[in-house]
């Protein structure tokens, strides 16, 4: 009997054969595996995607009904950048967040979020138009995600239903649709497919623009340049260096020229703030004893740096090989651990990493169980100002941080232990550039 073209988790995962005994049980031994070709995979990765944005609008119904008003947006764990940000900056006009003041937004997610509020039928900030602006970027999410799955998919075509990390993932109920990170999340999906493909210009491109959302994506090609000058790129690790700053100032550069001194606020704010929700630098303030921002900031200046020299050793001194999603995996969790701030949902940045290991879902979902817990101790925190008597006091969410951070340490040891049987980043020599998405998925 021939091996099947591909990977069937439900024989080799054994919380998939559990789950999958629901919709008729796991893949018997005579199945004809892979009769479709990857595009049936990648159409049943589509429809579990939006299933869980479909469960992600739910999960947020209080706030869709009753508009996102405080404090039952926090009561409810339904609050989302989206909505909010529409109505209390100018893109309740139709107008760039920037206009009339600044806005803490990252470019590329302020422009995101001002292309929603131009399509959206309905104008203004009444509880009609925040429907409408939610609705729509529930549907550009899917999209988004769609993108995602799609390079995921074309990245992985001897194990494509891996990709189901990414479009199964329980936190995306809860977490998808607060921002606009999935803007990012493409992105970077997008430009490690160019990367495989021997196309390190798009693929600095498209991380730099990534950048521009979040600072996250500058592990993800530090990690391919490390990765890739070990193994005889050096030239594509180069283009790909220097591609990627150039591709975020040909669009932050005019922005400001064009939009004036707001677009600066986030980048400002960030290196002014103190210790934001979520990180580790959170807890001493929660137990009285608050770090001064001039410390918090060098201790995340400082932890940038740290994770180089962990990458750049990983890479190049331990005593296996790591693939780029291995050595990004451990920087990301060093800058994680040294941040300023951490979002609820910087979660999502995890799950391209989790896509492209060889991790279990049972170690994915005790992560996600520990981002789903931080979630909700969030919310109940904030709330703790209106009322202390159903909110969460500082000491139980300085527990709920620790929780988190013990989950994000436990996925990243786990990608790091099992190095993926078939790697999917090639050697100069072995890429293949040229090759369309649309071979990929036949």
């Amino acid at each position: 009997m021939p091996s099947p073209p591909y990977v069937v988790p439900s024989r080799h995962d054994r919380v998939v054969a559990t789950a999958s005994s629901v919709i008729g049980g796991p893949v018997g031994r005579f199945a004809r595996i892979g009769a479709r070709g990857l595009r049936g995979v990648a159409a049943a990765l589509i429809a579990l995607a939006g299933t869980m944005l479909a469960l992600g609008v739910f999960q947020k119904g209080h706030c869709v009904v009753k508009g996102w008003a405080n404090p039952d947006q926090f009561w409810r764990a339904c609050y989302s950048d989206i909505p909010v940000l529409h109505v209390t900056t100018a893109l309740g006009d139709r107008s760039l967040p920037w206009s009339g003041g600044g806005s803490d937004q990252p470019l590329l997610s302020g422009l995101a979020m001002w292309l929603v509020s131009l399509v959206t039928p309905r104008a203004g900030t009444d509880v009609g138009a925040q429907q409408w602006v939610f609705a729509t970027w529930a549907a550009l999410a899917f999209l988004l995600l769609t993108a995602a799955v799609l390079a995921g998919v074309a990245l992985l075509p001897q194990d494509p239903w891996h990709i189901a990390h990414l479009a199964a993932s329980p936190v995306l109920v809860v977490l998808a649709l607060i921002s606009t990170d999935l803007v990012g999340i493409a992105l970077v999906m997008w430009g490690w497919w160019a990367w495989t493909r021997g196309h390190p210009t798009a693929a600095g491109a498209l991380l730099g623009l990534a950048f521009l959302v979040r600072p996250f994506p500058l592990v993800f090609l530090l990690a391919l340049v490390l990765v890739g000058l070990r193994d005889g790129r050096g030239r594509d690790a180069v283009t790909a260096l220097v591609a990627a700053p150039l591709a975020a100032l040909a669009l932050f550069v005019p922005a400001v020229l064009l939009l004036g001194d707001g677009v600066l606020v986030a980048p400002r704010g960030w290196w002014e703030a103190g210790p934001g929700y979520g990180v580790p630098a959170l807890i001493p303030q929660l137990l009285g004893h608050p770090l001064g921002s001039e410390v918090v900031t060098a201790t995340a200046v400082a932890g940038w740096v740290v994770a180089m020299l962990v990458g750049w050793w990983l890479t190049f001194r331990s005593f296996s090989r790591p693939d780029a999603v291995q050595v990004a995996a451990v920087m990301l969790l060093v800058v994680v651990l040294t941040a300023k701030s951490l979002s609820v949902q910087s979660g999502l940045w995890l799950l391209p990493l989790l896509a492209l290991s060889s991790v279990s879902w049972r170690d994915h979902l005790i992560w996600a169980a520990a981002e789903i817990i931080h979630f909700e101790a969030t919310w109940l925190h904030i709330g703790f100002g209106s009322d202390p008597g159903k909110g969460l006091p500082a000491s139980t969410y300085s527990l709920a941080i620790l929780i988190r951070m013990a989950g994000w340490a436990w996925v990243v040891w786990r990608i790091w232990c099992i190095p993926r049987a078939r790697p999917f980043w090639p050697q100069r020599s072995a890429a293949a550039p040229g090759v369309p998405v649309s071979a990929q998925l036949s």
